[in-house]
């Protein structure tokens, strides 16, 4: 499966995550679907260990799928664990916010000014691992979030904040949690330099969007 994501996608990577725990800061692409981002540092990472938002262990059939990734419950307690464990940790603050902005913000880092990580990296006392992905909204196309539909629909209860609405294969529209194939496309994984004793969210953030300019750059 990841030599099939690294040929579909044409991807590159840069940079190594250093050794011993770390937590690595990502910004989140694909929609629904982490599992790219996750095989492409997963074949530089082994044993990567995946934060997910928690309702995937709670629905049968999806839960034993979400953890044959490594991945588990995006928790403050469960993370810490891990980290404290020896384990290299992966989290997409933006989450789903982030994964489905619209096309026209697709090279805008935007963690809806969730900090969290900073407090667990601290608590951990790990340094801040960014890893930026360019290219990853590339191969569909979205037009709103569709926060409203959302709200109407009563999602937020599950800790579910969009609907979106766009276009992707092979269905054409794209509307909430429909099945789509994102389209072959180049992308550039670049893992950043270790940041330690962050203070700040904004720190990370601003390091990931500089780089996240100069990579889509390369690609257009």
């Amino acid at each position: 499966m990841r030599s099939f994501t690294q040929l579909w996608y044409r991807v590159e990577v840069r940079g190594e995550v250093p050794e011993g725990p770390c937590l690595l800061v990502g910004n989140h692409n694909f929609g629904m679907y982490t599992n790219p981002e996750v095989y492409i540092l997963g074949s530089h990472v082994p044993e990567l260990k995946q934060l997910a938002h928690d309702l995937l262990f709670k629905v049968p059939g999806v839960r034993s799928v979400t953890r044959h990734f490594n991945a588990i419950p995006a928790k403050h307690e469960d993370a810490l664990r891990a980290l404290r464990e020896g384990h290299r940790v992966v989290v997409f603050p933006g989450g789903a916010w982030e994964s489905f902005r619209p096309s026209s913000q697709r090279d805008v880092i935007d963690f809806k000014g969730r900090s969290g990580f900073v407090r667990l990296a601290r608590e951990a006392g790990v340094p801040i691992v960014p890893v930026v992905t360019a290219g990853g909204h590339d191969g569909w196309w979205i037009l709103s979030r569709g926060e409203r539909i959302a709200e109407a629909l009563g999602l937020k209860r599950f800790r579910i904040e969009v609907f979106p609405i766009g276009f992707a294969a092979p269905f054409g529209l794209l509307i909430g949690p429909t099945p789509f194939i994102p389209l072959p496309h180049k992308i550039i994984c670049e893992i950043c330099e270790p940041i330690h004793d962050v203070t700040d969210a904004a720190q990370v953030v601003s390091v990931m969007q500089k780089k996240l300019t100069e990579l889509a750059s390369e690609l257009r």
